[in-house]
């Protein structure tokens, strides 16, 4: 597995897979994103050095993706993840997060959703560790 840096032709896999229903159920906001706000977002946030969006490729074959924002009020990344929906369920959302974490020199943190179980197997498979839950999102860190 390989992380390459998302680049601007990558927005119509990225939407499809935002847009996927697993997907939307378990992310902070489930509303269906249309093209042109997607691709104004995408712009934007490859202009954003605070901002990171790796695309994970098994055998040249796109399998995942994972974001990190850089949140200067807590001085950490806070990450995010999405496995293609052909790709679940086969372990690449745990190897994809842990290799990302394990490039990172910075503290991380996760906010997953009460119930993500898949979520959360990856958090921890990455070494991000349980640190409270407010409402019903659960908050990991590479911190203790």
């Amino acid at each position: 597995m390989i992380l390459k840096e998302a680049i601007y032709s990558d927005w119509k896999l990225l939407l499809d897979w935002r847009n996927d229903i697993e997907s939307r159920k378990n992310s902070h906001s489930m509303d269906l994103i249309s093209e042109e706000s997607h691709k104004k977002w995408f712009k934007k946030l490859l202009k954003n050095s605070k901002r990171k969006l790796f695309i994970a490729y098994v055998s040249e074959l796109a399998v995942g993706t994972v974001r990190a924002d850089f949140d200067i009020a807590v001085d950490a990344y806070e990450l995010s993840w999405t496995v293609a929906p052909d790709a679940r369920g086969k372990g690449i959302g745990k190897r994809m997060v842990n290799l990302f974490v394990k490039s990172m020199n910075s503290s991380i943190r996760a906010e997953i959703k009460e119930g993500n179980t898949s979520s959360i197997k990856i958090a921890e498979y990455a070494g991000l560790n349980f640190i409270n839950k407010e409402g019903k999102v659960l908050h990991y860190s590479n911190k203790k």
